[in-house]
């Protein structure tokens, strides 16, 4: 039996290529589900994210102006929302006033909102801003 026979050759094509179909529909039935989509969801951010993203922009050197404006805004449009600490309005002053793309009226807006806001803290966001101020080389 040197050469197939033109119906051998014929089966056993039709053999493999039945074979194929078969392991295509069982893998197309019972095979992974393809992962789907996921919408991305308009979501409210946590306070811990929501500080958290403030912060990032804050301490990233390359913030423009800006950024910076839309990083202050936010943290005063959501300021009861984050239930704050001390430290971290401290901190959020601190590094408005170090930052290197910051404006004089950011400065003082932040103070004084911040001052507005938290009448208790005057002393601290007062050490705060003249830290803040000595490392820019300003106070």
């Amino acid at each position: 039996m040197d050469t197939l026979s033109p119906q051998a050759f014929f089966i056993l094509v039709s053999f493999f290529f039945t074979f194929l179909f078969g392991v295509i529909v069982l893998l197309y039935l019972f095979g992974p589900t393809p992962k789907k989509v996921v919408e991305a969801q308009e979501e409210a951010p946590s306070p811990q994210d929501r500080i958290k993203s403030i912060m990032a922009v804050l301490d990233d050197p390359k913030s423009d102006t800006k950024a910076l404006q839309r990083a202050y805004n936010e943290f005063f449009e959501h300021y009861d929302e984050m239930e704050l600490s001390d430290y971290k309005k401290k901190s959020f002053l601190f590094a408005i006033v170090v930052h290197k793309h910051t404006t004089h009226e950011l400065i003082l807006n932040a103070d004084a909102l911040l001052r507005k806001l938290n009448p208790s803290l005057e002393y601290e966001l007062t050490k705060t801003l003249n830290h803040g101020l000595d490392m820019r080389g300003i106070g």
